[in-house]
């Protein structure tokens, strides 16, 4: 290693052994890692799945800044002198997780520095089993949208969905980063499901009454983002009047629902895109699958 280089790890003890018996135990192994399954993949991150002993996994998702300009513009959002992203996402999902907050658990954070700047960094996560983000779920289930079948899980998902923001809001704890894609369901039969929250390097406790109200509205309209696409405006009311835990909506209450429909829409074109690069990636790595002959 290069004396420019320096590197930091911390691991969760209770994940100590497994990471190393994974190769995750230093930032260069986690690094040079090329995992069992790509889960996403951008020009700057990648995240990919590690199984571990027995039928648990991990992910592993890491940042990389390859040029001077993505680490001066790394360094100009605070991460020269304050906490790297993994390293402030780490802190708010052991915190949502001390709340009762269902949050994926964080197993490890590290960082390699040149000359202190940011030049990767990544956050390994326990696998939930069974689970895929909301995008992907309501892609996969769109075309059965109008049978009664999908009203009903429709229904219940929405439900559950509701009562879980409601008590993370209710905690004053924001997510800041609450879209679809960064929400995870697992069916649990008979319709019944729950819900994980991951990617909240943002994620934070609010005590200003003032300025919780705005980064509520913004939490929700980062949910509300892409929601039209799949639900109707029944369905939204009847989330509104769960997260409220009301049985009606008051005119004030509709007012409020607009404000964050309008703050949605500053979301709603880059989710869209988003959503449709997700598709895309999903296609692209099943068929993959099929070559290598790994599909179930």
């Amino acid at each position: 290693m290069s004396r420019i280089y320096r590197d930091f790890m911390h691991i969760d003890e209770a994940y100590a052994q497994a990471l190393s018996r994974a190769g995750l135990d230093s930032v260069q192994r986690v690094l040079d890692c090329v995992g069992d399954r790509l889960a996403a993949w951008s020009r700057t991150t990648d995240t990919i799945q590690v199984f571990l002993e027995g039928d648990s996994s991990v992910f592993v998702k890491r940042y990389h800044y390859p040029r001077w300009k993505n680490r001066l513009k790394s360094a100009f959002r605070g991460t020269f002198f304050g906490s790297s992203r993994v390293r402030a996402e780490y802190k708010a999902l052991q915190t949502m997780r001390k709340l009762g907050i269902q949050a994926v658990r964080p197993v490890a954070y590290g960082e390699r520095r040149s000359l202190h700047f940011l030049h990767d960094c990544f956050l390994i996560t326990e696998a939930v089993p069974g689970a895929a983000s909301l995008a992907s779920f309501a892609q996969q289930h769109a075309h059965q949208n109008h049978t009664p079948e999908a009203f009903r899980r429709r229904c219940k998902v929405l439900s559950v969905l509701a009562r879980q923001i409601r008590h993370m809001h209710q905690n004053r704890f924001i997510h800041g980063d609450l879209f679809w894609r960064n929400v995870l369901i697992r069916m649990l039969g008979n319709d019944h499901c729950e819900f994980y929250f991951l990617d909240a390097p943002l994620g934070h406790r609010v005590w200003r009454k003032g300025r919780e109200r705005s980064e509520i509205i913004d939490d929700l309209a980062e949910l509300m983002a892409i929601a039209p696409v799949f639900c109707s405006k029944t369905d939204m009311a009847r989330f509104a009047k769960i997260y409220l835990n009301q049985p009606g909506l008051e005119p004030e209450d509709a007012a409020w629902m607009a404000r964050i429909a309008d703050r949605s829409m500053a979301f709603r074109k880059h989710e869209a895109f988003r959503l449709k690069l997700n598709a895309v990636f999903n296609l692209h790595v099943r068929d993959l699958e099929r070559f290598a002959g790994t599909d179930s």
